[in-house]
C-alpha cells in the first residue's frame, strides 16, 4: 500500500473538481485528484457538451427550414443522424485536453484513477494508493436517476449516459422526465427529423418561472412536440423498436425508443461516508452555508453536494473552496436559491 501525504485530496474530476484540483495547486497547494471513470466528468462525456453540440446540429437543420423570414428560400434539410453524433463526439474530443490527466499533471496536480472511498475521517483508500489529506473535496457528481417503474427493466431504454452513444435515429422518441435535460433533448430530436413525445408526472419544466416555462412550451409544441403532463408512468412494455408507456390515468403512448430523464442522484454509493462522519440527506450530502460536510475537514461541492445540478453552481462552489480551505478566509456562503427563484444580482457579480 503506497502512502501519500497531501493537502487537498479531490474525489472526482467533473468540472467542479477539476476547478478546485486546478486553483489549489496554483496557489502552491499539494494536490491529489482521484477519477475512477473519465475526466470531466458527466459535463465534458454526457452532459453540457454532448448535448449542446446536439442541440447544435437541430438549430442548423431547423435553420434551413425556417429560413424565408431572412429572404432565403426554406429547404427540407437532409439529416445524418450518426453524422450529427460524430459532430458531437468531435466536439468532445476537442475539449479533452483541457480536462485531461496530462494536462492536470503538468500543472503539478498527482492524479490517481481509482474510486475513493473513506477508511477514516481523514484517510481516503484508492486502489492500492492510503491517502491521508488535511483537507477533503468531494466532487463526485450525480448520476441518472433510474425510477421503479414496472417493467422497465424488461425494455431496453436510454438515458444521458448512453444516449450519445446511439447512431440509428429514433423514428419516434418517447422521453420519460420533462425537465431541463429531456426537454432538450426533445427539441434537438424533433428537429433532426425524429417524433418526440414526452411524459412527465406532473409539470413540463415545473421548476422553472412558470411564465416563461410556458413560452418554451409553447414554442416546443409549435414544432411538433408531443408535451403529455400530469402522466405519471405507471407500467413500461414492449422491445427494441416498438415500446409502450401506459400512464396511471391509463393513456397509452407508443414509439421506438425510450429516453428515461426523470432526474439526478448523487454518487455517494461507493464512499463509505459513514467512516469518516459524513452524514447524507435525500438529494446528497449534507452540508453548511461554506459547504463543510458534517466532518469539519470535508467538503461537497457541485452535484453531490444536493442543491441545484448545474456546471455553473459547481465552478461557483470551487471558488468558496479555495478561499476557505487554502487561505482560510471567511467563506462567502453558497447561494441557497429554490428552482424558480432568481439568482440576486450580488451573486452573479461573485461569481464572476
Amino acid at each position: 500500500m503506497q502512502k501519500i501525504k497531501t493537502d487537498i485530496l479531490v474525489i472526482g474530476a467533473g468540472s467542479g473538481g477539476l476547478s478546485v484540483a486546478a486553483g489549489a495547486v496554483q496557489m502552491g497547494a499539494d494536490v491529489t485528484l482521484l477519477e475512477g471513470h473519465k475526466m470531466g466528468g458527466d459535463c465534458l462525456n454526457f452532459g453540457c457538451v454532448p448535448s449542446k453540440a446536439l442541440i447544435a446540429s437541430g438549430k442548423a437543420a431547423y435553420g434551413q427550414a425556417h429560413a424565408s423570414q431572412y429572404g432565403v428560400a426554406d429547404a427540407v434539410p437532409q439529416v445524418d443522424y450518426a453524422a450529427a453524433k460524430d459532430h458531437v463526439a468531435d466536439v468532445i474530443a476537442q475539449i479533452e485536453p483541457v480536462d485531461s490527466q496530462d494536462r492536470f499533471e503538468d500543472l503539478g496536480v498527482r492524479v490517481i484513477r481509482e474510486f475513493g472511498k473513506f477508511i477514516s475521517a481523514t484517510e481516503v483508500q484508492a486502489g492500492d494508493h492510503l491517502i491521508t489529506a488535511r483537507r477533503i473535496v468531494i466532487a463526485t457528481g450525480s448520476s441518472p436517476l433510474v425510477p421503479p417503474i414496472p417493467g422497465l427493466d424488461k425494455v431496453p431504454y436510454e438515458t444521458n449516459e448512453t444516449l450519445f452513444n446511439l447512431r440509428e435515429r429514433p423514428d419516434h422518441l418517447m422521453i420519460i422526465g420533462g425537465g431541463p435535460i429531456g426537454m432538450e433533448m426533445a427539441q434537438a430530436h424533433r428537429r433532426l427529423g425524429c417524433a418526440v413525445t414526452v411524459i412527465e408526472g406532473q409539470k413540463a419544466l415545473g421548476k422553472d418561472d412558470p411564465e416563461m416555462a410556458a413560452i418554451v412550451l409553447d414554442q416546443l409544441r409549435a414544432e411538433g412536440i408531443e408535451i403529455a403532463e400530469d402522466a405519471l408512468a405507471a407500467e413500461i412494455r414492449g422491445q427494441a423498436g416498438a415500446i409502450e408507456v401506459e400512464t396511471k390515468d391509463g393513456r397509452v403512448f407508443k414509439g421506438s425508443h425510450l429516453l428515461v430523464a426523470v432526474g439526478r442522484k448523487s454518487n455517494t454509493d461507493s464512499l463509505d461516508l459513514d467512516k469518516a462522519g459524513i452524514e447524507t440527506t435525500r438529494t446528497g450530502i449534507k452540508v453548511d452555508a461554506s459547504l463543510k460536510t458534517t466532518n469539519p475537514k470535508v467538503y461537497a461541492i457541485g452535484d453531490v453536494a444536493g442543491g441545484l445540478q448545474f456546471t455553473h453552481v459547481a465552478g461557483y462552489h470551487a471558488g468558496i473552496i479555495i478561499r476557505s480551505a487554502l487561505f482560510g478566509l471567511p467563506p462567502r456562503p453558497a447561494p441557497r436559491i429554490s428552482p424558480g427563484q432568481p439568482i440576486p444580482r450580488r451573486n452573479w457579480r461573485r461569481s464572476g
